[in-house]
């Protein structure tokens, strides 16, 4: 009978760590699970509003809906337009306008207002998931260098005080030319006056945060102005594009978005960082232009956009040379043809769509 009872009490614990096994294992497929939809490819639509005759928001709220977008970025803080995303199952990514800056990063009283005033009041019911702090800080006129970095870390403060940091990420979009050195894609560095004195801590924000490194991919701006040395298939991301090798390590690059993207890994790592994700918080193609400018045109947008979108939804992720098989999340730019915009014909032609929501070309935004 002892023997019996010996058996069974074996038998028992054989099922409990037979059961526990099963658990553990179901646990890290849903684990798997998870961070690969954490780290999922997606694409997004930049939806500006500098124009006199475009919809309400919550007229292209429910347009994006038809389109099947999930992730959109706004260039500002209008209560209107993120009031208008509420329960609408779209993720929303806001911005600190530039001016607001020096007064983040030296006023908290004002930062932890600015995150009562802007995100309180529309929280759950509208998803921020990201702030943009400024757009093209260090390239910008009136470059804020000194104090881009301490604003960006006293809004993460702000929002810890909120209780919102675990789901709203801090960080800040930067223009291609932050990079002094691009090519070849493995010798990539940020220019050296402030590589060390702002982005280097700023990476170190991103990685202690869990933040991403935000940047604006436009091949089509590298093209325009080296278009005797830059391939146009390849700057389009065609497929039949002339492969570039990376003399440094033998990388071949079959698009310029691909290489672009790694030069940015490069300058990143030689500060040293080299798991911080990327977010590609713009790029796009203007469908018309000046006639002095080379590149704009209708057809070469289409190509671009429709390229693009396959290539970041690809499944499972392409990812690039230095970071094979990893998504980078994207939004195109943009939504609208906006009409007050100044400049250049271009700066009023990127948009996907008419102020009327009819397609300035045919494309989708999901594969």
């Amino acid at each position: 009978m002892e023997v019996c009872v010996v058996e069974l009490r074996e038998c028992a614990a054989w099922r409990v760590r037979a059961y526990t096994m099963v658990i553990v294992g179901v646990l890290c497929l849903l684990l798997s699970s998870l961070v690969a939809g954490a780290s999922a490819a997606t694409i997004g639509v930049g939806y500006g509003t500098s124009g006199d005759n475009l919809p309400t928001p919550e007229q292209v709220v429910q347009f994006l809906k038809t389109l099947n977008v999930t992730k959109v970025k706004i260039y500002n803080t209008d209560a209107n337009v993120i009031r208008a995303f509420a329960n609408s199952g779209i993720d929303l990514s806001i911005t600190v306008p530039n001016g607001d800056i020096i007064h983040m990063a030296t006023d908290m009283v004002f930062t932890q207002n600015w995150v009562i005033y802007n995100l309180q009041p529309f929280v759950p019911a509208t998803t921020i998931t990201t702030i943009a702090v400024g757009n093209e800080i260090l390239t910008s006129d009136t470059a804020d260098t000194l104090n881009l970095v301490p604003a960006m870390q006293n809004l993460h403060s702000a929002l810890v005080t909120a209780g919102l940091d675990a789901s709203i990420k801090v960080s800040t979009p930067h223009a291609f030319s932050v990079l002094n050195t691009s090519f070849p894609p493995s010798a990539g560095v940020f220019r050296p006056a402030y590589a060390t004195s702002v982005m280097k801590p700023l990476l170190d924000f991103l990685a202690l945060t869990g933040s991403p490194f935000m940047v604006n991919i436009f091949p089509y701006f590298s093209y325009t102005f080296n278009y005797n040395t830059i391939n146009l298939d390849y700057a389009l991301l065609n497929p039949n594009a002339t492969a570039v090798t990376d003399k440094n390590n033998g990388n071949v690059y079959t698009n310029l978005w691909d290489a672009q993207i790694d030069a940015i890994v490069a300058a990143m790592a030689a500060l040293g960082h080299t798991d911080i994700p990327i977010m590609v918080t713009e790029s796009g193609w203007p469908s018309l232009g000046d006639a002095t400018q080379v590149g704009p045109s209708m057809a070469n947008a289409q190509t671009y956009n429709n390229n693009l979108v396959k290539l970041v939804l690809a499944d499972p992720p392409k990812g690039t040379p230095l970071r094979p098989g990893v998504a980078t999340p994207t939004y195109v730019f943009s939504l609208f043809n906006e009409d007050l915009k100044t400049g250049k014909i271009t700066e009023k032609n990127w948009g996907l769509y008419y102020p009327d929501m009819s397609p300035v070309y045919s494309m989708s935004l999901s594969t």
